[in-house]
């Protein structure tokens, strides 16, 4: 699994270089190279692994400097859906907010193109697969207003009623991978709680996100517009 990663490794160890490493995240005996910690581990925990201990995963989702693996030179679609599972299992309402506009200003990943993780844990395969869905739901609401991934963050109020004015029709609406589409159903319900630990008991609650219902997982619909 994973073959694609391999043809991102390069010997350099860090990714994003426009990121400055604190001194705190300098191992001095290795001459600078950052901590292992300042990376993500790719794939990341399945859920009910960070479930167990959401504040010691969070504290160590905080510690990183980089977005992409370590030895990785470049930031993927993919890499930033993983991290899109991390803060949805975590309940982190401002940071997956702040996830998805980060995704929406990438103007060069579009939904549909995210590749295929063939992730090999059941759980941690299903919630990448809502997480698609909440892309697109995100997005096609700000299409729907006439907002495109390729304008800039300002514009004016007489830019935006020119925008409402194009036919729906014609507005670049996006959709999910082929293969989220494909993704089964748990056989076991998979629920993930609020930040403060409320968990939804009822697939007939009308709080539970329908996408990720029919992938038998039970949460909170998430809050995912931003601005």
């Amino acid at each position: 699994m994973f073959d694609f990663i391999k043809k991102l490794l390069r010997s350099a160890p860090w990714n994003r270089q426009q990121v400055q490493s604190s001194p705190q995240s300098l191992d001095e005996a290795d001459h600078g190279v950052p901590k292992p910690e300042a990376f993500p581990q790719f794939p990341p925990a399945p859920p009910r692994v960070i479930l167990q201990d959401p504040s010691q995963y969070w504290s160590q989702v905080t510690a990183r400097q980089y977005d992409a693996p370590m030895g990785v030179f470049k930031d993927t679609s993919l890499f930033a859906l993983y991290r899109l599972y991390e803060l949805i299992v975590l309940d982190k309402v401002l940071s997956y907010r702040n996830a998805l506009e980060a995704f929406w200003r990438t103007r060069n990943w579009p939904i549909q193109e995210i590749e295929d993780p063939k992730d090999d844990d059941p759980e941690r395969y299903a919630v990448l697969a809502g997480c698609t869905y909440l892309l697109m739901r995100s997005f096609n609401q700000r299409v729907k207003l006439g907002l495109r991934r390729d304008m800039p963050s300002l514009i004016t109020p007489e830019e935006a009623e020119m925008l409402r004015q194009i036919p729906d029709e014609s507005r670049p609406y996006e959709a999910v991978p082929e293969w989220a589409t494909q993704v089964a159903p748990l056989s076991e319900t998979l629920a993930i709680p609020t930040e403060e630990g409320e968990i939804l008991t009822s697939k007939d609650d009308d709080r539970a996100d329908p996408d990720f219902l029919s992938k038998n997982i039970l949460l909170s619909t998430p809050h995912i517009s931003f601005t």
